[in-house]
């Protein structure tokens, strides 16, 4: 019980410094042994503690032992009124966000979080828990004006399904990429999933598809059809086949999108 209350203790000092939001499966983490009480200890991790490169691997990691829940990663003032939430993917290293939330948080006109999550759960609940957490945030922050989501693959399919419940105060921008909307193999074995489904009419919710190239997607190359493909509102981008030289798979497109909004990628 120890090691729980000191992790609860660092968590609370957090979250009454405004740096982060935890949701309410923080203490099944604890049961588990996810998160860190040494690194709580240590004080918040953000964005000038993540490292690209050779360290973005050990960044990566400390990303994903983040305490399940809201995590804001920049300290931005004054305090901006437009917030950008990041939703990892199914067993997630977290080195492929770390270029991506420094992008997100440079031009210091945004609050940066990361949404941990438990990626062994079906979508359904998963989606309800980023939905609370979505409201307290902003229940919590009244000034804020704006709210936009990056999900990338599993973390898009929830990313999805939550916007499609959201009846917020603040408009909702969704960026959904490589995510397999329409549903895999692996996920609809043990989970009833019928597939992302539109926003109702009128609600303030902009979707918007980033698609990676089959063929070139470990996730979802050999996969009959595209499990990407689905009929929802808003634009469809097909990724090109290549980011700084590099072939864009499944994880380098959370980079390439982010670039692109950004202004620092090809159209």
């Amino acid at each position: 019980m120890s090691r729980c209350r000191d992790l609860f203790e660092g968590i609370r000092s957090l979250a009454l410094a405004g740096l982060v939001l935890v949701g309410p499966l923080a203490g099944a983490a604890c049961e588990r042994g996810e998160g860190s009480p040494s690194a709580a200890a240590e004080g918040p991790l953000t964005l000038e503690r993540l490292e690209e490169g050779d360290g973005a691997k050990a960044s990566g990691a400390a990303l994903m032992a983040l305490p399940l829940g809201l995590h804001r990663l920049e300290a931005t003032t004054p305090e901006p009124t437009r917030a950008v939430i990041a939703v990892h993917g199914y067993d997630s290293e977290g080195y492929e966000w770390v270029h991506a939330l420094k992008v997100l948080g440079s031009d210091g006109k945004s609050r940066v979080f990361l949404y941990r999550y438990d990626f062994n759960q079906c979508p359904d609940p998963m989606a309800t828990e980023l939905g609370a957490a979505i409201d307290a945030l902003l229940a919590a922050e009244p000034e804020l004006e704006a709210l936009q989501l990056v999900g990338h693959s599993y973390g898009g399919v929830i990313s999805a399904l939550a916007a499609s419940r959201y009846r917020g105060r603040v408009p909702l921008v969704v960026d959904l990429v490589a995510s397999p909307l329409a549903g895999h193999p692996g996920m609809q074995s043990t989970c009833e999933y019928a597939g992302a489904v539109a926003p109702p009419a009128g609600a303030p919710v902009t979707l918007r598809q980033w698609r990676t190239r089959q063929e070139l997607d470990g996730a979802f190359r050999g996969l009959d059809p595209d499990p990407q493909v689905v009929d929802l509102p808003g634009e469809v981008t097909l990724l090109p086949e290549t980011y700084r030289g590099n072939r864009l798979g499944h994880n380098w497109s959370i980079s390439w999108v982010v670039d692109h909004l950004s202004g620092g990628a090809e159209p």
